[in-house]
């Protein structure tokens, strides 16, 4: 096959082709080594299109010297709820689909054609693959990902979180199996552009050339597509030659344009299910003839036995017609009949579908196979949460302990503030008898935000970590005992029941609901991801305190019970109330200078008198509640020494107490040791002098993509 005859008939599969010019890049490049993929939802019952009209186009592909890879999606049917959600019964019925390929004659089974597990290979590979779908994540934001749920035939008010998830994977999976063509239906086209803007947003050269083949319409008026849903909406594969008979005979089959008296030029304006069989199942064959029976539907099929009547020994044809072309005239015409059309279909259907039903009435395996799935249809679907799967600490990291949840990475400085919530909360909690857990959400930053890496979020940990040391310092505690769990390491310490364990939070939880009121479409779908992500973190550590944000809290405790939530951000160290765009003294960062802490302090707001916002007695209450000393000469009332937080604040609000006088002594007393220890540190580190280094280099492209 030379190259244009590998052109025209991969085009031939498809209906619309993005685009056709990096197709023929593709077969220069990769002339008998392109990869091309479908992914299907092991759902329980397989249409015509799924299995006669797949094994057709699978054929065109390796016959074009093609690799055909079908990404047997079971953790997809679950987030969709096939078969209850039940991943064992969903696993069997992927086995029954390749068992009617088998039947079905498509070539080079197991060799250019490969059955991939989806839950065994994204477990084999878990960093590799759901970074990717984080990545895909954060470059969209929820709005865009709605408009591809129709994928799942889903409305977009009536979508649950796993749904969200969906879509995500689907994109990712292009990227993850390397897939040079995605050979999906045209239904699916949505979310196959979202894998073309995907390139475009990470400047990606080669992008994937998506084949969308044509949806077959239903049999009945008005069908638009065949639904698994409704029994005579299609021909399935294990139909009876009786049940064929009776749809075709049953089936929606005009002659003309209803209420248009103009004459019918394709099935496009004529809309009959019939044709589109003819035209994209039919002669879709190499060398296929479509031939008129000489019984009748009305008699001859009455009499005869269905096998007689689809016997090629027995049965006479009046009439053969060689392309599809000529059906449709003779048709529009009225040379054939519906009648005539509807017993050509009929015999040309059963012919097709006999070696199914033979396959699964010889073969012992297949035939095993296919009275499970009947039984479980027969049996209904419960919904299933596969035993209630709960993601696995790593070794020595235990439950029923104080979790306390760090701030997701930003490309911004780390502040004072977030390590002196996080030191305060384990102080707080130090003589409890239980553990702490210092929870890092390094994959939780990645999806939230797409200017960070690996390599930075976990170098903004590092000296978060520091930070938090150094404050504990300053706070007095000195034996503190935490340990500290990346997000990553729980993840992957168990990655198939911690990502069973976020869809199945997914599933039990509608999108509108892990939104809340903090969430809105214009907002990266990372975040919905986020969130889910957190239930999984809370449903392994199973703490007896979590400490976190209250914007996570909607969440985080979704569907666990007992467990005491804590505000994290219950210090407040900002040092105006109001920030201002470009104002550099708002608050307090962990790589400032003495020089850079006192002329904060100076500048900070501290109006006489003022005890409702007042930043200094802040520092005071967090750092020295119990021996805070002020300086001051004799003549403006001489040293004071506060054992009480309380009576500090009564004189600032009597004014007995002047502002210059309390922030000088807060930056004396408090701030330049802790900023002290923190810059000390930092320089003697180069772990952390790199780590600033990478944070500072953040900032500045996080400013320059702003512009």
């Amino acid at each position: 096959m030379d190259a244009e005859q590998q052109f025209n008939t991969l085009l031939s599969v498809a209906e619309e082709c993005l685009d056709e010019s990096s197709l023929r890049k593709l077969l220069e490049a990769k002339p008998d080594s392109f990869v091309a993929y479908d992914g299907f939802e092991p759902s329980g019952r397989m249409h015509i299109a799924q299995g006669i009209f797949k094994a057709v186009n699978v054929n065109k592909i390796t016959k074009s010297g093609g690799t055909f890879l079908f990404w047997v999606a079971d953790w997809f049917a679950l987030m969709n709820d096939k078969m209850g959600g039940d991943l064992e019964k969903i696993k069997v019925v992927g086995e029954y689909l390749q068992e009617v390929w088998t039947a079905a004659g498509m070539n080079h089974m197991g060799t250019r054609v490969k059955f991939i597990l989806c839950s065994e290979c994204i477990t084999g590979q878990a960093e590799k693959y759901w970074l990717q779908v984080l990545d895909v994540a954060r470059r969209f934001n929820v709005t865009r990902i709605k408009k591809c749920c129709q994928i799942m035939g889903r409305l977009e008010n009536s979508l649950s979180s796993a749904q969200i998830l969906y879509p995500l994977m689907q994109c990712a999976d292009i990227f993850f199996l390397n897939a040079d063509i995605c050979q999906l239906g045209l239904d699916q086209r949505k979310v196959n552009t979202l894998a073309l803007e995907y390139c475009s947003k990470v400047n990606r050269k080669i992008k994937p050339v998506i084949l969308s083949h044509h949806m077959l319409m239903g049999l009945k008026q008005g069908q638009a597509k065949m639904s698994k849903s409704d029994p005579d909406s299609a021909i399935f594969m294990e139909d009876s030659a009786e049940d064929v008979c009776r749809k075709i005979k049953n089936s929606y089959c005009p002659t003309a344009i209803e209420g248009d008296d103009a004459k019918p030029t394709s099935n496009d304006m004529l809309k009959n299910p019939c044709l589109d069989y003819i035209q994209n199942i039919l002669f879709n064959i190499d060398n296929f003839k479509f031939q008129i029976p000489s019984y009748s539907l009305s008699d001859d099929l009455a009499k005869l036995s269905i096998d007689d009547a689809l016997s090629s020994t027995t049965t006479a044809f009046n009439k053969v017609y060689a392309s599809y072309q000529e059906v449709f005239d003779a048709f529009i015409s009225g040379e054939m009949t519906t009648e005539e059309l509807k017993c050509g279909l009929i015999y040309a259907l059963n012919t097709l579908l006999q070696p199914i039903r033979t396959h699964f009435t010889q073969n012992e395996r297949a035939k095993t196979i296919l009275a499970q799935i009947v039984q479980w249809k027969k049996e209904g679907t419960v919904k299933s949460n596969n035993g209630d799967i709960a993601p696995i600490l790593p070794e020595g990291i235990t439950s029923n302990a104080t979790v306390i949840t760090l701030p997701l990475c930003s490309h911004e400085m780390i502040t004072l503030t977030q390590v002196v919530n996080v030191a305060q909360a384990i102080a707080q909690n130090s003589t409890a008898d239980r553990p702490i857990v210092l929870l890092e959400p390094d994959w939780a930053s990645f999806a939230t935000n797409s200017l960070l890496d690996m390599k930075i979020i976990h170098k903004y940990y590092a000296l978060f970590e520091f930070g938090v040391k150094c404050a504990l310092s300053e706070l007095g505690v000195t034996e503190a005992k935490y340990q500290i769990l990346k997000q990553s390491e729980l993840i992957l310490n168990a990655p198939s029941e911690y990502w069973l364990c976020v869809m199945n939070a997914g599933r039990s939880h509608m999108l509108n609901d892990i939104m809340g009121e903090s969430l809105e479409d214009s907002d990266g779908s990372g975040n919905i991801v986020h969130r889910l992500m957190r239930v999984a973190d809370v449903t392994a550590l199973k703490p007896t305190v979590l400490a976190t944000q209250l914007d996570d809290l909607v969440t985080t405790a979704a569907g666990v019970s007992g467990v005491e939530v804590v505000e994290l951000n219950a210090v407040d160290l900002r040092l105006k109330a109001e920030k201002e765009i470009g104002d550099l003294n708002f608050e307090y960062l962990i790589n400032d200078t003495d020089k850079v802490a006192k002329s904060k302090m100076k500048k900070s707001f501290c109006e006489p008198g003022n005890v409702e916002f007042c930043p200094a007695i802040e520092f005071v209450k967090v750092f020295r509640s119990s021996n805070f000393e002020v300086v001051r000469t004799p003549e403006n009332g001489g040293n004071v020494t506060y054992t009480d937080p309380a009576q500090l604040s009564a004189d600032f609000k009597s004014e007995k107490l002047h502002p210059g006088d309390l922030k000088s002594a807060v930056g004396e007393s408090i701030l330049i040791g802790l900023l002290s220890k923190l810059d000390g540190g930092i320089k003697e580190s180069k772990e952390l002098k790199d780590a600033l280094k990478g944070l500072k280099a953040l900032e500045k492209k996080a400013a320059k993509a702003k512009k």
